[in-house]
């Protein structure tokens, strides 16, 4: 698995455990402060180091001054934890400081032969943990020259003014050390690397399956959401139905008690009516099953729809005009089309098309004043088609716009106008 430091992915994942690290080695470092101090104070006494005071103090000075700066920048950035690049930066220059001042006490407390030399392969497991093995092994590959410089000036007496000892005759004990040193540098990201690595994977892996986890979450509360406005839907659905056909077959109930009873006669006046009633009712109820069967046949899927190509819907919406004229007339509403451009859809389903424009035709005419007008605008703009169908009925409240597509939803202004619809 690869780890790009560069990804959004890596810094969500890293930036927050690394500001964390970094504060706390921010607080490790005051220790490594009071530690120079006490070092420059009674080094020259206990342990014979002359040239400890006062240049272990200032150097101790030093690094509490530049550990200062590092606190006050962690302290801005943790209002952005998410850019990771700024952090890396930040952990980068820690340790080049560190190392830096770690080679300047070296000159002050035996060089080469300093008892300080571990901490070098202490800041090299703690940088690899923090920051990426690459940028680490060119921390050690400076730290190594830094290091043969050290020597190399030791042991050309250069360093004889700062107490520090002249390196003589062939390869002795300097040089072991120093090698031994280099080796434990490199060693020491390796070893460190070969441990953080694999966990860093795992936590891009653990990221990735919570993601996925999440993501799978979030589908499955949206099915939920939309199994309960389902079941919403079919238990208005089955609760509206219900009164749509018991209203009628109540009275369709009634009507034949009052005849097989004999209190009216068939072949009367009163009895046609009765059975006209019935007949009325009758097709009322086809009408209601009808309309719920071409529904239910339309939510069967598109893969069932009889779809065709070259639909022209200026003709389709022409000829509901010429079939709608009738009740438009008997109403006195006038219908008047407003066609800009001819659209014909590449594939369509015909019948569907004619079922919807028709039935927002029919209401649009049914609940017009007389004298009223049902306006029908056409457009195509840029490949796409608008059809607007405009009336001065009796509208739609806004709290019933939502649900006007349901079915059997009626407005409490329409059933005022039309007992049935």
């Amino acid at each position: 698995m690869n780890l790009d430091e560069s990804s959004p992915r890596f810094s969500v994942i890293f930036a927050p455990e690394l500001y964390e690290r970094l504060v706390w080695f921010v607080r490790l470092r005051w220790l490594a402060v009071a530690g120079l101090c006490a070092l420059s104070l009674a080094g020259p006494r206990l342990f014979g180091l002359e040239r400890a005071w006062p240049a272990l103090l200032v150097i101790g000075l030093f690094v509490a001054g530049y550990n200062a700066v590092f606190r006050g920048l962690l302290g801005r950035q943790r209002v952005d934890l998410g850019r990771y690049g700024n952090l890396r930066a930040c952990a980068i220059r820690q340790m080049v400081m560190d190392l830096s001042a770690l080679l300047a006490t070296l000159c002050f407390t035996g060089g080469v032969h300093s008892p300080l030399l571990p901490f070098f392969a202490i800041h090299m497991a703690l940088g690899t943990i923090m920051i990426a093995p690459r940028i680490m092994y060119l921390l050690a590959t400076g730290t190594a020259a830094g290091l043969l410089v050290l020597y190399a000036l030791q042991r050309g007496g250069a360093l004889v003014a700062l107490g520090l000892p002249e390196e003589r005759g062939g390869i002795g004990a300097g040089e072991l050390q120093v090698g031994a040193v280099i080796l434990t540098l490199f060693a020491m990201v390796y070893l460190t690397a070969s441990i953080t690595t694999p966990f860093k994977q795992r936590n891009i892996a653990l990221h990735r399956a919570t993601r996925r986890l999440r993501q799978r979450t979030e589908e499955l509360g949206e099915l939920l959401e939309q199994v309960r406005q389902v079941e919403r839907r079919k238990s208005h659905y089955m609760r509206i139905s219900a009164h749509q056909l018991r209203s009628p077959l109540g009275t369709i109930k009634t009507s034949l008690e009052v005849l097989a009873g004999g209190w009216v006669r068939p072949d009367s006046e009163r009895g046609r009516r009765l059975l006209a009633g019935i007949a009325e009712r009758v097709d009322g109820l086809l009408a209601i099953v009808t309309d719920l069967l071409e529904l239910a046949r339309i939510r069967e899927g598109a893969a069932r729809a009889p779809w065709t190509s070259d639909v022209n819907l200026n003709q389709l919406l022409a000829d509901l005009f010429d079939s709608l004229a009738p009740a438009a007339e008997q109403r006195g509403v006038r219908m008047r089309p407003q066609f800009e451009g001819v659209a014909i859809l590449e594939r369509g389903v015909a019948p569907d098309l004619v079922f919807a424009f028709e039935n927002l035709l029919a209401n649009a005419i049914k609940y017009s004043p007389p004298g009223g007008e049902v306006v029908v605008r056409l457009a195509v703009v840029d490949g796409t088609v608008r059809v607007e169908i405009a009336d001065r009925g009796i509208g739609v409240p806004e709290e019933l716009r939502e649900d006007i597509f349901l079915e059997f939803v009626r407005a409490p202004n329409a059933r005022r106008h039309a007992p049935e619809g």
